[in-house]
């Protein structure tokens, strides 16, 4: 089997599942919440997207810290440095 080398060729975008919440944890300040408001029986797995979502946002933002906290009516997200 040959193989031919091309030149030139960009690399095509990648693909990742899209982001369900647009959170805009850029624009908070350390003492700042944001509250999202959600069924009772949806807040346990989405209370852990919304983790995961903050998890992977702090990686690449190593001087920021977030709290996520399961709420009776939703989610709330709380920056704490």
């Amino acid at each position: 089997m040959e193989f031919e080398i091309k030149k030139d060729v960009p690399l095509p975008k990648r693909r990742g599942k899209p982001i369900k919440y647009d959170i805009p944890l850029d624009e908070m300040r350390v003492g700042d919440h944001i509250k999202i408001d959600m069924q009772k029986i949806k807040i346990t797995k989405e209370a852990k997207l919304i983790r995961n979502y903050i998890l992977s946002y702090k990686y690449r933002n190593p001087t920021r810290n977030y709290t996520v906290r399961a709420m009776q009516d939703g989610v709330g997200i709380w920056r704490i440095e």
